[in-house]
């Protein structure tokens, strides 16, 4: 080769040579891509769920309450006005009444002199009562001598109709023996004829006995029927004083239903205040305007003390939620900024854990989660409290990121690109939904 050819490859070579920017270049892009490679094996990246929501109370006395109508009835003028803030118990307005049952402005003394009466009625039966127990009493101790004492004339009349019968027998006895006697010429006639008289006066008194035995008899068994009927007919007095104070007690009491529903009726003529809050809206305004029961008067916002924040889960990420979770939330109005794989840099945000977890969607394939302050980061300075009420209100829009596993950016980044669900540790209790606050009380 010829020295013209030789330097003719030389330039060839020169002109296909890489500049210096292009090699400095490509130095650069390998090194991107170590560090790029590097970052993925490396750095880690915490899994999370999205969710959205809004701010509301977990204790159902601390949520809005509504003030209804208790009755039927007209209203009259309200004590309050929007904006002002009530305690429990106080009244809110008053209600004028339209029942014709309770138009009565006297219907109260009415009832109470209605109630008098029948207590002093009763008062008076009772005191009857009282007088047909002490008659009954009598009677019975009246039949208590009674009827011993004709016992006594019944054994007297036994004793003598037995006296009779043995007399009767001994003058027999003698009449047939002189009868013998007289006979064998033993007795005279006179004799006989005595005999026989005798028989005759002994047998009549033996017949008056046993009568007597049988009056005897008889007036026993009257003494006792009387006796027994005057104490029946006082115990009848006393069955029908004792319907009649049942009677009695009955309306009294029906009375004093009536008067309790009266007096309770009154006390629902003033709407009163459920809970200590703010009147934020009055719903019913004109004077004299008819309401009916139930019809809704006013929204009192009670003062929020135990707020919460309700987030909606998609139902493919229900499963992967467990109550304690760790939660990042940023409320509607506080400038935020978030990384959902490095939660540690985020900024403006607040911390929270799951607390209780819906175990039925809304009907729109969400779930519903609450989510609770997160007291232990916030005490050991880890977290910043959540906002007090009024800076924070029920209502106000929420964004959440519910906290999973930590894992290597190109494992998540694989995941991504093959739609693959997050990674989660299965808790030792996979049926618990309800994340129990121990040191609520304390705090």
């Amino acid at each position: 080769m010829n020295k013209g050819e030789q330097t003719e490859q030389y330039q060839s070579l020169q002109m296909v040579q890489p500049s210096a920017s292009i090699i400095t270049l490509g130095r650069v892009l390998a090194i991107i891509m170590l560090i790029i490679l590097l970052c993925l094996i490396f750095v880690p990246w915490q899994q999370s769920i999205p969710g959205h929501g809004q701010i509301t109370l977990l204790s159902p006395n601390e949520r809005p309450q509504t003030v209804n109508a208790p009755i039927n009835a007209r209203l009259n003028h309200w004590l309050v006005h929007e904006g002002e803030r009530v305690k429990t118990g106080d009244i809110l307005m008053e209600l004028i009444e339209v029942d014709p049952k309770y138009l009565d402005p006297r219907l109260l003394q009415r009832l109470k002199a209605q109630q008098q009466t029948r207590l002093a009625k009763k008062a008076a039966l009772i005191a009857q009562t009282h007088a047909l127990e002490k008659q009954l009493a009598t009677q019975k101790r009246l039949a208590s001598f009674a009827i011993p004492a004709a016992t006594v004339k019944v054994e007297q009349a036994d004793h003598q109709y037995e006296a009779a019968k043995q007399s009767w027998i001994t003058a027999q006895q003698n009449y047939s023996r002189n009868q013998d006697l007289y006979n064998k010429g033993l007795r005279s006639k006179r004799d006989l004829e005595l005999a026989e008289m005798n028989r005759a006066q002994v047998e009549a008194e033996l017949e008056v006995a046993k009568r007597q035995t049988q009056i005897a008899h008889l007036g026993q068994g009257e003494i006792e029927a009387t006796a027994q009927a005057r104490i029946q007919a006082v115990e009848v007095k006393l069955a029908k004083l004792s319907e009649n104070i049942a009677q009695i007690e009955h309306d009294i009491l029906a009375l004093e239903i009536e008067i309790a529903n009266y007096q309770s009726r009154v006390e629902q003529r003033k709407i009163r205040a459920p809970v200590d809050g703010k009147v934020v809206r009055i719903l019913e305004y004109g004077k004299g305007e008819t309401v009916k029961s139930s019809a809704e008067l006013a929204i009192i916002v009670p003062t929020a003390t135990d707020q919460v924040v309700e987030l909606y889960i998609k139902d493919h990420d229900a499963p992967l939620l467990s109550p304690d979770r760790q939660v990042r939330l940023q409320f509607s109005g506080w400038p935020a900024l978030q990384f959902s794989g490095w939660p540690a840099i985020a900024v403006g945000t607040f911390g929270g854990r799951v607390a209780v977890i819906d175990s039925v969607d809304n009907g729109h394939g969400l779930y519903r989660i609450l989510v609770i302050p997160d007291k232990e980061r916030i005490k050991a300075g880890l977290d910043e409290p959540w906002p007090k009420y009024p800076y924070l209100r029920p209502g106000t829009r929420a964004n959440g990121w519910v906290m999973l596993e930590t894992v290597s950016m190109g494992f998540e980044l694989w995941r991504q690109f093959n739609a693959f669900p997050p990674v989660i540790k299965v808790p030792d209790d996979v049926h618990a939904e309800t994340y129990v606050i121990s040191k609520k009380g304390s705090d």
